[in-house]
């Protein structure tokens, strides 16, 4: 998934050449959206799928070579780029959402169910987007290893914090801690029958 700053590079994949029209002119329309690849068939959209890793697929169910489910089965469903499929039939649609598709587009559909499946890939591709960069964030973080795995076992943390108490700081181990509250710009460690306030 691109930046928030980036155009979504769609790739769109179906044999009829009047399908492919619609498509691409109903994401003229859009400002957001650079089209990259047009495809006739299976082999030919794995492909610009390789070469181009568009940010999304328009793809139809059944195409010559390769049909579209089996397309998706080729690049892998991890790799596959959000997907649109596209199709004159329904029988395919729940194999369709197992293969993790975005939306499930009928032929003919008109201007506002195009614009709905095209909202629900978006959405789609920004909770991908927040949920990479919070694996990067929690990596640095060191909460996650770089594999993704959990690095609790790795981690090693603070067995006490430094409270204020009257006049003076001491130190409150952090087994003594029963519970954290959050107040505004502080938290209060419930210790027992103490509540200290730290920064």
């Amino acid at each position: 998934m691109p930046d928030t700053d980036a155009p979504i590079r769609v790739v769109i994949a179906d044999d009829e050449p009047l399908a492919r029209d619609c498509v691409r002119l109903a994401l003229q329309r859009e400002s957001d959206v650079e089209l990259v690849a047009e495809c006739g068939d299976g082999p030919a959209t794995v492909r610009a799928i390789g070469e181009h890793s568009p940010d999304l697929v328009f793809l139809d169910v059944q195409m010559p070579g390769l049909d579209g489910l089996g397309v998706v089965e080729a690049i892998g469903v991890e790799r596959m780029p959000a997907v649109v499929f596209i199709t004159a039939y329904d029988a395919h649609a729940v194999r369709a959402f197992r293969l993790h598709a975005v939306d499930y587009l009928l032929k003919p559909f008109d201007d506002a169910r195009f614009h709905e499946a095209l909202a629900h890939a978006r959405l789609r591709m920004r909770e991908a987007q927040e949920s990479a960069l919070g694996r990067r964030l929690a990596v640095l973080l060191g909460e996650l290893r770089p594999d993704g795995l959990p690095a609790a076992a790795e981690r090693r943390y603070a067995s006490r914090v430094l409270v204020r108490q009257d006049d003076r700081l001491e130190f409150l181990p952090t087994e003594e801690v029963d519970w954290i509250e959050a107040a505004g710009n502080y938290v209060r460690l419930h210790a027992g029958s103490r509540i200290e306030t730290v920064r």
